[in-house]
C-alpha cells in the first residue's frame, strides 16, 4: 500500500511537471508568434516604404502621382544611363496609368509592377519550357528583378537595380 502511495505521489509530481512545462512552454510560443508577426509587419512597412520611395523617384512636383510628362522624362533619364536599352524595353506609361486619368498613382504603379512581375515570372516559365537554357536564364533573372520591385522576391531598391538584375 505504502509502495502504491509512493507510486500515486509520484505519477502526481510528474504531471504538475509536466503541466507546467507545457505552459510555460506555450507561454514562449505566443511570445515567439508575437515576435514572427511583429518581424512580418515591419517587413511589410519596409517594403512599402521601398515601393513608395521607388514611386516617388519620377514625382518632380511633389504631388504624390506621376504625370505623363514627368514619366517620360524619367524614362529619357533612365534610358540614357542605359544605352543598352531601348524604349521598348521600358514599360509605358498606359501600363501604368489604370484609370486614364493622365496620372500614374502609387496604387496604379504598385499593381502594374505586380502584374509585370507576375508576366516576367510567366515568361521564364515558357523560356523554361522552350529547351533554351539562354533564354529561360535571362527570362528568370527579369522575373526576379521585376518580383523585387513588386515587394516580392528579390530586392531591388529601383530601376537602376532591375536593370542590373535583367543584365
Amino acid at each position: 500500500m505504502k509502495e502504491a502511495k509512493t507510486l500515486y505521489s509520484q505519477y502526481y509530481n510528474d504531471v504538475y511537471k509536466l503541466q507546467e512545462q507545457n505552459s510555460e512552454l506555450a507561454l514562449a510560443v505566443q511570445k515567439l508568434q508575437g515576435i514572427l508577426q511583429k518581424a512580418e509587419t515591419e517587413r511589410e512597412m519596409d517594403d512599402m516604404q521601398r515601393d513608395y520611395d521607388e514611386f516617388k523617384q519620377p514625382d518632380v512636383d511633389g504631388d504624390d502621382r506621376i504625370s505623363r510628362a514627368e514619366f517620360a522624362m524619367y524614362v529619357k533619364n533612365y534610358l540614357s544611363n542605359y544605352p543598352g536599352l531601348a524604349d521598348k524595353d521600358y514599360p509605358k506609361f498606359e501600363e501604368f496609368d489604370h484609370d486614364g486619368d493622365g496620372y500614374v498613382s502609387f496604387s496604379e504603379y504598385t499593381q502594374q509592377m505586380t502584374a509585370q512581375a507576375k508576366k516576367a515570372e510567366n515568361d521564364a516559365k515558357r523560356a523554361a519550357q522552350s529547351g533554351s537554357h539562354a533564354a529561360a536564364q535571362k527570362a528568370s533573372q527579369k522575373a526576379q528583378a521585376y518580383q523585387g520591385l513588386a515587394g516580392s522576391g528579390r530586392k531591388t531598391d529601383n530601376f537602376d537595380d532591375l536593370y542590373a538584375q535583367y543584365r
